[in-house]
């Protein structure tokens, strides 16, 4: 056999030699570059698959939220339709519409299509769509209500002999999706939007690009046939088509509800950094052809100088890689550090939740002690001495009480428990109110206090605005020694900026992010309370934040300040919506009510059994839960009213004792829970069960409008059992 070395290999027909390896190591390229650019469209094509389907069971998700209480409250009045007829309407359904009518319009139509109740309702399909089909179950539509494109949820009314009597709907504005579809929608590529399960669009954004998905938000578009998904499933497909182009879609089925969130990204789109990583890779492999065969002419007379080039690029690489490790193990250390620090932040923060919860339980307890107990001895006292004292003592309780229902209110916030109700509202009328709140307390300080009139109509919720604008003024008065207060309205465009302008020091601006922050008083190192807690601005942007407006400042220090909110106009300001009288509470002392307290401290629940028997109430007293359920059992009849602490030695909380004592009696008990704890999830698992919610300490007064609020109804004496 005969041996050659590479040198003598080299040596016999180098240049083919040379060419031979570069066209070799061109092929190999090439195909491997082929390979990797299929696996890399495969994986574009299924992430952005992956990231649709992710997308629609966010906006699933959302859309059940919203959907989900309003369903409840349209499912409350058709089953009062068809327990009465349409005869109940006035007498047992007509509270239930009122209260529905607070998560959209609701309207009641005859079997003829004639709105018997409400506003008129246009569904895309016509009234008739409204009665198609023989059940009674809960269908999804698109219309509109005054201009508004709106989902329709549509319960026929089926007589006691299966007879269709008549239909009850609730529109919901398609614009309370807005705040997820916009994130997903951005009407040029990404589309997303809510469907029933033959396809109809209900609600949607996006589709500028051609895709009939979005096509603004108006209805009667869809995404094609759509595959069966079991309720809660939720399906991706690569390959999908709408009006003639390929789409990426994400699909999730609605568990509770007949309709199907879909996300979608055009084909074109998701491929696009691909198709450019495919023409910047036939540029490189171009280009490395040319260099490959530059390479391969001057390679073999370069081959020593390459050498001294590899051996210096070796040493460089071996240096490099020696300071890659050190600033690695500097980074490795600092990162340490920093997740130590973060989790010590961390501790504290709880730390710190935990012992505002439990100073705001515990101080709660022998405040609403002191309430009750300084309301009874006011009613005793008759001597002008002795009720002064007793009217400071008032006073004291009244200061401590301010602070502590301004922890509450923020701890509220936190907590995610306070539902914005959104409506067409006057700017006017706010402003008016504000300001005759507070005009007496600018005269006190001699401050001019002017408030520019606006005609506007703007989108919000009138009693979160009103306390936005409260927190303001107190806070501008309060800082403004001279001088005057103004308040105005400009337009913006879609938004109306309602200002508060003030003639006061000022503030610098390095410290105009710090006044937003819990607790922070600038001027006031002293702490003194009767400038105020440092919790007005905090809550100010909080209540924004909930509602979806900006908060803006701008200062000039010895000039003043002025403080603005940005609120959404309303969609037709000529409309002038129609206020509904609130029903009328129950008349206080209009009966005599058999009440069961539930309370383990025996001085708290002295001074409540003393204050409701001397309001004329029957009382029954309990120490925890156990005992609450023994003493039902032995009462002469079921009690009216459950008013109990959250918190009771033994198994069982407030709210739950409430929910087995109507279990045992077979019947709803109106609870009333008390308690001092603000922590967010003792407020959510209170509000959860139904109950009425009031925080101590509770005022006389509070505590019999609250009563008065329960509309309960007097239950027949129990019959005694044969022996």
């Amino acid at each position: 056999m005969i041996r050659l070395s590479v040198n003598a290999l080299l040596n016999f027909h180098p240049k083919a030699i040379l060419a031979t390896i570069v066209l070799v190591m061109t092929l190999l390229g090439g195909v491997a570059w082929g390979a990797l650019s299929l696996v890399d469209y495969v994986s574009t094509l299924d992430r952005a698959e992956r990231g649709t389907r992710q997308a629609a069971a966010f906006l699933e998700g959302h859309a059940d939220a919203v959907l989900d209480g309003g369903a409840a409250a349209l499912a409350r009045v058709a089953d009062r339709l068809e327990e009465g007829g349409f005869a109940a309407l006035p007498d047992h359904a007509l509270g239930e519409a009122l209260a529905a009518s607070r998560f959209g319009a609701l309207s009641i139509l005859d079997a003829g299509g004639r709105t018997v109740f409400g506003p008129s309702i246009h569904p895309d399909g016509g009234t008739a769509s409204l009665f198609q089909g023989a059940d009674g179950a809960l269908e999804l539509l698109h219309g509109q209500v005054d201009g508004l494109d709106s989902i329709l949820m549509v319960r026929r009314i089926l007589g006691r002999e299966g007879i269709l009597e008549g239909a009850v709907l609730l529109a919901l504005p398609s614009s309370s999706l807005h705040t997820v579809l916009d994130v997903f929608g951005d009407g040029r590529h990404s589309v997303a939007g809510l469907f029933r399960l033959d396809g109809t669009r209900l609600a949607g954004i996006g589709g500028a690009g051609g895709i009939g998905i979005g096509g603004g938000t108006g209805g009667g578009t869809g995404i094609g046939q759509l595959p069966a998904l079991e309720p809660g499933a939720e399906s991706g497909d690569g390959d999908w088509s709408v009006a003639g182009q390929g789409v990426v879609i994400g699909l999730k089925r609605m568990r509770d509800f007949p309709a199907v969130a879909a996300v979608a990204l055009p084909r074109s789109v998701v491929l696009e950094p691909w198709s450019n990583r495919l023409q910047h890779g036939f540029m490189m492999v171009g280009v490395s052809v040319v260099a490959l065969f530059g390479l391969a002419a001057l390679g073999w007379a370069s081959l020593r100088r390459e050498a001294a080039a590899r051996d210096a690029l070796r040493d460089a690489n071996a240096r490099l890689e020696q300071r890659v490790e050190e600033r690695t193990a500097d980074l490795r250390s600092l990162n340490q550090k920093l997740v130590r620090a973060l989790a010590e932040k961390e501790r504290a923060n709880q730390a710190k939740a935990r012992f505002l919860s439990a100073a705001n339980h515990d101080l709660r307890q022998p405040f609403q002690a002191l309430r009750l107990f300084h309301h009874l001895l006011m009613e005793r006292l008759k001597e002008p001495r002795e009720r002064s004292i007793a009217e400071k003592m008032g006073e004291a309780l009244d200061s401590g009480e301010k602070l502590l229902h301004a922890l509450l209110e923020v701890a509220t916030l936190d907590a995610g428990v306070v539902r914005p109700n959104i409506a067409d509202v006057p700017v006017a009328t706010v402003l008016d109110g504000v300001a005759a709140e507070f005009r007496g307390l600018a005269a006190d300080k001699k401050l001019d206090l002017r408030v520019r009139g606006c005609a506007a109509m703007v989108r919000t919720d009138t009693t979160l605005l009103t306390r936005m604008l409260g927190d303001l003024l107190r806070n501008a008065i309060a800082y403004t020694p001279a001088g005057g207060v103004v308040v105005g309205c400009r337009r913006r465009g879609q938004w109306l900026r309602i200002e508060v302008w003030d003639t006061g020091s000022g503030i610098a601006a390095e410290h105009l992010d710090a006044i937003f922050e819990d607790f922070v008083q600038l001027g006031n190192p002293e702490r003194d309370r009767r400038r105020g807690l440092g919790l007005g601005l905090p809550k100010v942007r909080r209540k924004a934040a909930l509602l979806g407006h900006a908060v803006e400042v701008r200062s000039r220090p010895g000039q003043g300040s002025v403080f603005s909110i940005m609120v959404p106009l309303a969609a037709s300001e000529s409309r002038t919506d129609a206020v509904a009288a609130a029903p009328a509470g129950r008349a206080e002392g209009s009966d005599t009510r058999l009440i069961l307290i539930v309370e383990d401290d025996p001085v708290q629940s002295a001074g409540m059994q003393l204050l409701l028997e001397s309001w004329g109430h029957d009382v029954l007293v309990a120490a925890d839960g156990p005992a609450a359920l023994a003493t039902l059992r032995a009462a002469p009849r079921c009690p009216d009213v459950i008013l109990s602490d959250f918190r009771l030695p033994g198994p069982l909380t407030g709210a739950e004792t409430v929910t087995r004592a109507a279990e045992q009696q077979g019947r709803p008990i109106p609870g009333i829970i008390l308690t001092g704890d603000t922590a967010p999830e003792r407020i959510r698992e209170a509000v959860a069960v139904g109950c009425r919610l009031l925080h101590k300490p509770v005022t006389p007064d509070v505590l019999r409008d609250a009563l008065n609020a329960l509309g309960t109804e007097r239950q027949p004496l129990r019959q005694p059992s044969a022996a």
